[in-house]
């Protein structure tokens, strides 16, 4: 968790300089999303671009054992949300409930408890591992992050029985995942990675193979082109944030459309930046990466059990998913304790 966020997202005041390319969504929209080329023909209008152009995408460089690593764990995240089988039981203090490969991570600041975006919807965690479904919408949570006080953004794909759009888009609930409603971009987007700021969201849209960035929910920046495993937000400057892409290099990106890397950063997939002082992250391997000075040099510390596939940094603790269950860290990644395990392979 960042900080604790309003129930809204204001919008941002002006940038000062020309930004980048937007990208209007329409709520409802049934588009099918189209594939990101460095022309503008896609189904999203385009405003003229008047910043830095988009980045043009960047081919794939691996390099050696850490490389193959890298490119199996991204093979599982790729298609981690296309698997519809029946989803495999989380066995923690409540029982086995079936919750299936866990794709996100958040912590309501309005009741201190933990949720989790999944393969079979949204799920209350408790501090025993307890499991709890909440809501009655029961849709494949691709992307999930917690905006504010019972303000959640999420992205996937509908339940089967469904008549929404195979790409759910941004969707959003302001009841603590009582009830959703689409927000933007549903048919043409589908969200792995999302955060936010007071003031701005960050996505990560793997249908198009893009970084968007908005003020409101509803209009979007194009930032970047390509796939991105995650994104984290800028604890001191809500127009910046970091992201780790398709080869697990993590770099920086405004809202302006400027970007840059990180020199020495580590390979990595997930990451959370919840302090100006405390960047986490996760290896493909599970190893946890620990940075005190802003991405500038990093601590190793423990390896989570299994493949991860989420991971947030909150104030009291720490909590990463994996193949082989949820986990919490209350010493920064030097330790992990299960909070479940599954009953199967998600």
């Amino acid at each position: 968790m960042k900080r604790p966020h309003p129930a809204s997202v204001s919008p941002a005041p002006g940038w000062g300089r020309s930004g980048p390319s937007s990208v209007a969504g329409s709520c409802g929209s049934h588009t099918k999303a189209p594939s990101m080329n460095t022309s503008h023909s896609v189904s999203v209008p385009y405003r003229t671009p008047q910043g830095p152009p988009a980045p043009k995408r960047r081919a794939a460089l691996i390099i050696g054992g850490t490389g193959a690593l890298l490119a199996v764990a991204l093979m599982v995240w790729v298609l981690r949300g296309d698997d519809h089988s029946s989803a495999p039981g989380a066995v923690g203090a409540g029982g086995t409930v079936a919750v299936g490969h866990i794709h996100g991570i958040g912590i309501d600041p309005g009741n201190d408890r933990l949720y989790v975006g999944a393969h079979e919807g949204v799920f209350a965690v408790g501090d025993s591992g307890e499991v709890q479904p909440v809501g009655t919408e029961r849709f494949d949570t691709m992307g999930f992050t917690v905006a504010g006080p019972g303000r959640f953004l999420a992205s996937g794909h509908p339940q089967l029985d469904s008549n929404r759009a195979p790409h759910l888009g941004l969707f959003e609930s302001s009841d603590t995942a009582a009830t959703w409603s689409s927000a933007s971009l549903e048919g043409e987007a589908d969200f792995h990675a999302l955060d936010s700021t007071e003031t701005r969201i960050w996505g990560a849209d793997s249908v198009g193979g893009r970084l968007l960035t908005s003020s409101d929910g509803r209009e979007w920046d194009l930032l970047a082109e390509g796939q991105f495993i995650d994104v984290a937000a800028d604890p001191t400057d809500p127009e910046r944030a970091l992201a780790t892409d398709s080869t697990g290099r993590l770099r920086s990106y405004a809202a302006t459309g400027d970007e840059s890397g990180l020199s020495g950063a580590p390979v990595l997939t997930f990451l959370d930046w919840p302090t100006d002082d405390e960047l986490g992250g996760l290896a493909p391997d599970g190893t946890t990466l620990l940075s005190r000075d802003q991405g500038a040099t990093w601590q190793t510390r423990a390896r989570l059990p299994g493949s991860p596939s989420a991971f947030e940094a909150g104030d009291e603790a720490w909590y990463a998913a994996s193949d082989a269950g949820l986990f919490t860290s209350s010493d920064d990644g030097a330790t992990w304790t299960p909070l479940f395990t599954y009953q199967g392979t998600p």
